[in-house]
């Protein structure tokens, strides 16, 4: 996967992180979780408040002795740990079936063999599983211990960036998610990246909310179509 922009044009992501870091500045570190926890936890997070997932992972891992056991488990007793997360229906099946596939596909529960591979080969390689999808699987390159320098794009990020007119509302939503990606500076980390994620949710709850965005004071205001036609 290309991480740069045609031409050699600097990414208009280097003017946003720097305003966005004096703004608010440099988000502490996230906790780091094996790739297969951070599989886990992306999937019960999905639509899903922090605390609530995490409580679903913790009755996991109390139920369960470890991830193996997850894999053979049956929907209902997935079910029964992770009911309080917006989507229980789906991931108790989504969850065992994915830690099925990774044993079929390397032989045992480990992902280890990512860290060997591009970032787009990585991507790819867990979007093979059901219920992974480009958000999971930047999550689980990007916030376990992997660090690879994938860029976790959620729906507060697609609105800034919808905004922001680094995508268009008529992509479908693979092709947006990859334009996102090329705009990934070369000289960026996996903390970079990870950084640049925790900044732009910060923007989208306070400032580039869903309905009618609050320009006034928002820190990217001078640099944004959308808020310099707002003002």
């Amino acid at each position: 996967m290309q991480y740069v922009l045609d031409f050699g044009a600097p990414s208009p992501l280097v003017g946003v992180h720097d305003r966005l870091t004096a703004h608010y500045g440099i988000p502490a570190p996230g906790l780091r979780f094996t790739p297969v926890s951070m599989l886990v936890m992306a999937m019960l997070g999905c639509r899903t408040r922090d605390e609530v997932s995490l409580e679903a992972f913790q009755n996991l891992r109390q139920k369960f002795k470890n991830w193996e056991a997850v894999a053979s488990a049956s929907s209902d007793e997935v079910n029964d740990c992770i009911h309080r997360i917006t989507f229980p229906k789906t991931y108790c099946i989504y969850i065992p079936e994915a830690l099925r596939g990774i044993i079929r596909q390397q032989g045992k529960l480990s992902l280890d063999t990512l860290a060997h591979m591009t970032v787009g080969q990585a991507l790819h390689s867990l979007q093979q599983h059901r219920g992974v999808g480009p958000k999971i699987s930047a999550c689980v390159l990007n916030f376990s211990t992997l660090q690879m320098r994938a860029l976790v794009v959620d729906t507060h990020y697609l609105r800034f960036a919808a905004r922001f007119q680094l995508i268009k509302d008529d992509w479908n939503y693979n092709l947006k998610m990859k334009v996102i990606q090329r705009l990934i500076p070369n000289c960026w980390l996996a903390k970079d990246t990870e950084e640049h994620h925790v900044l732009v949710k910060k923007l989208a709850q306070e400032f580039c909310v869903t309905g009618t965005p609050r320009c006034c004071g928002c820190p990217l205001q001078m640099m944004c179509p959308h808020g310099q036609c707002s003002t």
